[in-house]
């Protein structure tokens, strides 16, 4: 599945043409896309191939992420998919750099897999192992701080500046850590959910 939010304020006008009841809405003209309003923000859910209304139960357990944990906003969707027994954050992109390997190797401590696409792209999928607000937070947290990374080593790169693993290693949780602390304290209203149940795993699509 797809996931967006938007904040209520930024759509203006369009705003008074939802229906505010905090329940799941097919989006006008647009089959497979359902939105909810839900403490004023938007939940917009674009279903794919393989997956039917009832993921919708499993997004009821997903309160809206904190807007600054939402990178400018997040205004693209966010792709969640199922792979063997774990949730993922799915296909975010980052640009690729001469000894990205080493940032590949320190992140997958932290639960992210780099895979290098071609030319300038790499692929960032990051391991959610339960479905809960803060967890879905924890990922784009981790989606930041090796954007945010890579960018610098790419210009380190450039520059001639070497790194050893363990230095990445270091940037990699600073960056985790400075962008926890802008994001302040977690709460989940919502009880966490494992996709070890066979009800909730068949509701994504396998990759």
């Amino acid at each position: 599945m797809r996931y967006q939010q938007t904040p209520v304020a930024r759509l203006s006008k369009a705003a008074k043409f939802l229906e505010q009841d905090g329940e799941w809405h097919p989006f006008v003209g647009e089959e497979g896309v359902w939105y909810r309003v839900r403490n004023r923000d938007v939940q917009r859910i674009r279903l794919e191939a393989g997956e039917t209304e009832e993921l919708l139960r499993l997004v009821d357990r997903l309160d809206p992420l904190p807007a600054r944990a939402l990178r400018e906003g997040f205004r693209e969707e966010l792709r969640f998919v199922v792979r063997d027994d774990h949730y993922l954050l799915a296909g975010m992109l980052l640009r690729a750099y001469v000894g990205w390997d080493m940032l590949a190797t320190a992140a997958r401590e932290m639960n992210v897999q780099l895979a290098y696409l071609g030319g300038n792209a790499l692929r960032c999928d990051i391991r959610i192992d339960e479905w809960s607000t803060e967890a879905v937070t924890r990922a784009l947290v981790l989606a930041r701080a090796c954007a945010r990374v890579a960018a610098q080593l790419a210009v380190d790169a450039r520059e001639g500046i070497p790194h050893i693993p363990q230095e990445i290693t270091g940037l990699l949780h600073a960056a985790v850590e400075t962008f926890m602390d802008e994001i302040g304290p977690l709460r989940s209203a919502s009880p966490p959910d494992s996709p070890h149940s066979p009800e909730q795993t068949s509701l994504f699509g396998e990759e």
